[in-house]
């Protein structure tokens, strides 16, 4: 299978998939008409207590429906302006615009449609204050208690099922590697089109739902594990261990490897802090511009290295250059040859434990571009996770990420222990890992910015 043919292929698939996607009817809660309504409230009022998870229910169930929630106190230029255009001379909340129907106050008790001309507004009974959206849209809504159905765009599953299908029919022109690397990519590619397809079908309020019903931690364990397998940290540390195979010690190898990995993990935990630090500065000033270009560049990255995994460090690669490997190769050689040299000499050991420490710093540093990356998806939900006690709680997820992070390379650590023989990472590994931190990377990059509020965990 020539490249050429490969790639009309690959085409050809990406087009059946818009042309489904174009097909896949969207759930009936997906509406054209956007209604807009506006809450003036106070934390001091207890209508306005009871009325706020009310009104925030409508919004995240109903994806034709934006509230638009204002503390009073908090926007008073707005409640000011809000005032003035009504000409409503009381202050008293809740003030609740829906279409061209104004409620004051709130009763979770039924009433008629009764207007106030003192307060210059209809009484705020709930069940009025429902009618009047339903009337504005020309649909029921869902409320809380009620069955929330949606219709799920299933049809897109059966794009990779085809494509893995199509297997026993191109395995004969599959037996080279490069032909078996095109096939696997492809296959790739399109479990990555297909999984964002199917999520941007989904109505908003069903996505929220999800992704608030996920465990926080179990968004952790996967992003810092998948990051864990890092192509730059393996290469390093693997040259590391090979060289230290050398002192013949088992014990000196041991030590040595573990103040490599445990600095490692110091540093990310530093690096990742700094970037929540900054990160939520820019996230509460910017919003969705900020999400927007910070999903834009991880996509970016992430067929960056989707690149390597056919065309291995050619052009613009994040993989260490050759120069790098060869500088930190050095750096670790001359701390096997002042072991080698020093034997039981406990002052050498701390010479070469103190170089170890500062080749992880270096090479920390210098692998950046292999490992912001996912970290930057993991700081996105963070910042919006972390609502009590926000330092104690980043500190101690952060904590949890760089312990998790480091679980790859302890693994290759005890296999240098037991095994005790010099090895390398093979190119066809390389290819390996980068596929899968490219497709990790593709696909959160598209959710942040086509679908950032999948990312709203717990």
């Amino acid at each position: 299978m020539k490249i050429r043919a490969y790639l009309k292929v690959l085409f050809s698939l990406i087009l059946i998939c818009l042309l489904t996607l174009t097909s896949v009817p969207f759930s009936s809660q997906a509406r054209e008409k956007v209604l807009d309504i506006y809450f003036f409230y106070s934390q001091t009022c207890p209508h306005c207590v009871q009325q706020k998870p009310f009104m925030e229910y409508i919004d995240q169930h109903n994806e034709d429906i934006k509230l638009y929630a204002y503390e009073v106190r908090e926007h008073p230029e707005k409640w000011r302006k809000f005032l003035a255009q009504h000409q409503i001379k009381s202050a008293a909340v809740p003030r609740t615009l829906i279409g061209e129907k104004l409620f004051i106050g709130y009763s979770e008790a039924d009433g008629e449609l009764e207007y106030n001309p003192i307060y210059i507004g209809y009484i705020g009974y709930k069940n009025q204050i429902v009618k009047a959206i339903e009337s504005e849209l020309g649909h029921s809504i869902n409320l809380p208690g009620s069955i929330v159905e949606y219709q799920l765009p299933w049809k897109i599953i059966w794009l990779p099922i085809l494509y893995l299908f199509s297997y026993p029919l191109v395995r004969k022109k599959l037996k080279s590697e490069t032909n078996k690397r095109y096939w696997l990519g492809g296959a790739i590619a399109i479990i990555i089109i297909s999984s964002f397809l199917f999520l941007s079908l989904i109505p908003e309020p069903a996505i929220k739902e999800f992704a608030r019903g996920l465990p926080f931690p179990l968004f952790v364990s996967t992003i810092a594990l998948a990051d864990g397998f890092n192509p730059c940290a393996f290469t390093v540390l693997i040259i590391l261990l090979s060289l230290l195979t050398h002192t013949r010690s088992r014990k000196q190898m041991a030590i040595v490897g573990s103040t490599f990995v445990a600095t490692s993990a110091v540093m990310y935990f530093l690096f990742i802090m700094i970037m929540v630090l900054v990160g939520s500065v820019f996230l509460e000033k910017y919003g969705a511009i900020f999400m927007l270009i910070l999903g834009s560049i991880i996509t970016v990255a992430g067929v960056i290295n989707l690149k390597d995994y056919f065309l291995f460090k050619q052009g613009i690669s994040l993989s260490l250059s050759t120069e790098q490997e060869v500088v930190i190769g050095q750096k670790a050689g001359k701390i096997a040859q002042e072991l080698k040299a020093g034997e039981a000499n406990k002052k050498i050991l701390l010479t070469a434990l103190g170089g170890t420490v500062l080749l992880a710093i270096f090479v920390n540093i210098v692998e950046l571009g292999c490992t912001a990356i996912l970290p930057a998806v993991y700081m996105t939900s963070l910042i919006q996770y972390c609502t009590q006690n926000i330092w104690l709680c980043f500190i101690f997820w952060t904590a949890i990420y760089a312990g998790i992070y480091i679980i790859p390379l302890l693994a290759i650590l005890l296999n240098f222990i037991y095994s005790f023989k010099s090895s390398r990472l093979t190119e066809r590994q390389g290819r390996i890992l980068k596929l899968v931190g490219g497709t990790f990377m593709v696909f959160f990059g598209l959710v942040m910015v086509f679908k950032p509020e999948l990312l709203m965990f717990g």
